[in-house]
């Protein structure tokens, strides 16, 4: 929450005298206030006595270290941003000050430029307005979206990119899961090597080991020449393995030993190969059911599951059709040659309200018919029929679902049916206004999640 101070105020904290005087220095020249303390204790005092906008605390310390100090802080005031500054720390603790809570993570020596990014964004954050940046819409590659939910994702990617773990990528079919990975992998160090994407269950069980590791001249039938695999394609890059929930017993048992070792053999040989290869997977479907169901290894599941994105579905971020429709158009135009000018507003508002049970994919599918429909712009006669005339919103569940997530959903789609209408709601949902409310509140709905606007 944003601090009454008239200016965004910091605490920056560190053991080492000339590192924590030199970044207060770089700060306060960004027009921050900023205080200073040597210790976890004496940071505490000022934290209890102070409203700050934004922790910078070094990992190492005397007695209370910085990862410590982080969960005193979680405890004493969740809302507040936290920075982890070390010299001495690894991917590890990298990975548990992000699971903690911490808002960065950032390595000595300071790269100034980074530092004050980093510190704009926290503050930003916590509610200090840059009004000329404000009305500007995220573009992330190929993300695009100024809503929170999309905006937090774009701030996990920033966060991870640099953190040389796997990361899984969980969301529906259509969220846009394979552009996550490509953002992370151009965010990254990595980003000069290669990125290569294997859709894990297009490929036929027989096939899919010799596909991901290679094979020899004669290793099989048909295989008439040495080949490498994706792992070897990727060499000192990102490899993306899509729909990680189909490969099979096998394929898992293989992917966890190249996870361990960080070598490959391919298909008819036993040398090893050496591989430096970043692994980003993507699922449609929650990993731990599999793993009850006996048909997901759970060890292969924490090797993956070091960092995690969920991505929300379209109807999720519907403030984002605007501008994902104004991007399409732009990039339509660009790749076909068309003169299409915009969209639109009864157009729009019909695309704003429909359910988008095949999230971004879809969307982009229905402007591209459009366009292919339309003269000057895109209006209400270019839309395709079952976005003008959508049957009754269906509610898709999935097994293993609880009945309180099952609840929130049914909620949700109800209050969006009815334009956010409460009362209304109410009434179908067979409950009293009261009830709504305080199921509104119990399992945190946005108005955002309903609300077309």
């Amino acid at each position: 929450m944003k601090s009454k101070n008239l200016k965004p105020r910091l605490l920056v904290i560190d053991d080492d005298e000339a590192h924590r005087e030199g970044m207060a220095l770089l700060l306060e020249d960004e027009d921050y206030l900023v205080d200073q303390a040597d210790s976890a204790e004496s940071a505490m005092v000022l934290i209890r006595s102070n409203a700050y906008d934004l922790i910078i605390t070094d990992y190492k310390m005397q007695k209370i270290d910085g990862m410590e100090l982080l969960k005193i802080i979680n405890d004493y005031d969740p809302m507040l941003k936290v920075i982890m500054v070390t010299g001495y720390g690894s991917i590890e603790h990298a990975v548990e000050a992000l699971r903690l809570g911490a808002f960065d993570y950032m390595p000595k020596p300071i790269d100034p430029v980074k530092l004050k990014e980093v510190v704009r964004r926290a503050v930003q954050a916590q509610g200090w307005k840059q009004p000329e940046r404000e009305t500007i819409p995220m573009h992330f590659g190929e993300i695009v979206g100024q809503s929170r939910p999309i905006k937090q994702v774009a701030q996990q990617i920033r966060k991870i990119a640099n953190i040389d773990v796997p990361v899984l990528i969980y969301g529906e079919s259509g969220t846009g899961k394979e552009l996550v990975a490509r953002a992370i992998h151009q965010a990254s160090d990595r980003r000069n090597g290669p990125f290569v994407a294997v859709n894990t269950g297009a490929i036929p069980r027989d096939l899919i080991i010799s596909e991901l590791f290679g094979h020899e001249k004669g290793a099989f039938t048909g295989a008439s020449e040495a080949r490498k695999g994706k792992f070897e394609e990727a060499h000192g890059g990102t490899l993306f393995l899509d729909e990680i929930s189909t490969m099979d017993e096998a394929t898992q048992i293989a992917l966890l030993r190249v996870l361990e070792a960080q070598q490959i053999e391919r298909v008819g040989s036993s040398r090893s190969i050496e591989i430096d290869v970043r692994i980003v997977a993507a699922t449609n479907t929650e990993l731990k059911e599999l793993i009850e169901q006996g048909r997901f290894r759970e060890d292969l599941y924490y090797r993956l599951n070091v960092y995690r994105i969920d991505l929300p579905p379209l109807h999720q971020r519907v403030s984002d059709v605007p501008l994902l429709v104004e991007f399409f158009i732009r990039q339509f135009n660009a790749k076909y040659d068309m003169q299409i000018e915009g969209i639109s507003e009864e157009a729009l508002n019909i695309l704003q309200n429909y359910a988008w049970p095949g999230n971004v994919r879809e969307l982009r599918n229905v402007v591209l018919n459009a366009m292919i429909q339309a003269r000057n712009r895109i209006e209400l006669k270019d839309l395709p029929p079952f976005v003008l005339n959508p049957g009754p919103e269906e509610i898709r569940l999935r097994a293993g679902m609880s009945l309180p997530d099952i609840e929130r959903l049914s909620i949700v789609k109800t209050l969006k049916m009815v334009g956010g209408n409460k009362l209304k709601a109410a009434e179908l949902l067979g409950i009293s206004r009261k009830s709504l409310y305080n199921k509104i509140d119990d399992y945190n709905i946005k108005e955002e999640e309903y609300q077309s606007n």
